[in-house]
């Protein structure tokens, strides 16, 4: 590959990102730029994911002065994933949630269990990084080597491939890009799955960034500007069925909603609805029956024009397709969670006696 092709990278498709990225080679870097974090992270949560399949971890490298410092911020990201995610570890183990004693002990059954049943799972770290998180706490345990610790929590957050995709402009740009290289280099070839590192523009092909340059690929970034105002932090995806552990608005509407008796058997987060135009879109909250939608907004991923337009968009798709839509901010769950519930409450109502007159 040549330098004008390195910095154009191979075209790709917006339909082909997210193939492009939970399909990177095992234990491979592969470089993609032209998207920002929000879009890239939209992209993959709209895949509808399979029983087996991989996940995706976005996060956000912070510069750092060594390869060491940059693997101890990624296994710390990993950690606090695990936290997040718990009590479902290995994408479909479910463990005990009661940490006193005879729910420590179910824990380190369930933890016997799963190494037996999972390849390249550690039983000794997998029993103590379970009770450090049944107490609520990043499950970092001492005294293993970052090789080991690193490949475990990447189980933990999938056992079935995990492909991190590490933002690395200001590693890159503020810290030093050597290390930064090296690290993504040594991450991907110590988890069972890859690294994508994601640049807003693919680097010059030229040390170190010719390591990982081969088979890049870039998009043309839409609207810059409007993308440089939103901040895409951690996150996993695909993700189903669940309010999102990255979510903390999720995490609250979630507990607020299963104490409710009348609505809580009704609502589940995080599914594709389909559209009369042939569009899937991921919602936050559906009551399939009803035809109720509810969706979170938050100024991080709804408050640019683009995702102004595409709220809006999407709502027509859905309308169209019979669907109510409940828009809450965020602010509004968080400030006033009874008048929400409310809200919700009325809109369940509404539907139930329109669906009566049609029959």
């Amino acid at each position: 590959m040549d330098l004008r092709d390195a910095r154009a990278g191979y075209g790709l498709a917006p339909s082909a990102v997210a193939g492009f990225v939970l399909g990177a080679p095992k234990h491979a870097v592969v470089a993609l730029g032209g998207i920002d974090g929000m879009s890239l992270r939209a992209t993959l949560d709209a895949v509808e994911p399979e029983p087996s399949g991989r996940r995706a971890l976005l996060a956000r490298i912070a510069p750092a002065p060594t390869t060491e410092a940059i693997i101890e911020q990624v296994i710390d990201v990993l950690a606090e994933t695990a936290r997040l995610i718990w009590p479902i570890w290995f994408t479909d183990v479910s463990f005990p949630g009661r940490d006193d004693a005879l729910g420590r002990l179910a824990v380190a059954v369930a933890a016997r269990d799963a190494a037996r049943a999972i390849a390249d799972l550690s039983p000794s770290w997998v029993e103590a990084a379970a009770r450090v998180a049944l107490a609520g706490r990043p499950p970092r345990v001492g005294g293993i080597l970052p090789a080991v610790e690193i490949a475990q929590l990447a189980l933990a957050v999938s056992r079935f491939g995990l492909v991190l995709v590490a933002d690395v402009e200001a590693a890159c740009k503020h810290g030093n890009p050597a290390a930064t290289v090296h690290a993504v280099e040594w991450i991907a070839q110590h988890i069972d799955g890859a690294v994508v590192a994601r640049f807003p523009e693919l680097p010059p092909n030229a040390p170190p960034f010719d390591r990982i340059l081969y088979g890049a690929r870039t998009l043309a970034a839409a609207n810059p500007v409007e993308a440089a105002t939103v901040d895409a932090g951690p996150w996993i995806a695909p993700w189903r069925g669940l309010p999102h552990p990255a979510s903390e608005i999720e995490r609250r509407l979630a507990r607020a909603l299963g104490a409710d008796a009348e609505l809580a058997p009704l609502f589940v987060f995080n599914q594709c609805v389909v559209t009369v135009r042939g569009t899937r879109p991921k919602v936050d909250l559906v009551w399939t029956e009803g035809r109720l939608v509810v969706e979170l907004d938050g100024w991080g991923s709804h408050g640019n024009r683009v995702a102004f337009m595409q709220d809006r968009h999407r709502d027509y798709e859905l309308i169209m397709s019979g669907y109510t839509v409940l828009r809450l901010t965020n602010d509004e769950i968080a400030q006033d969670m009874e008048k929400a519930i409310e809200k919700i409450r009325d809109l369940v109502v509404l539907c139930r006696r329109r669906a009566a007159r049609e029959i």
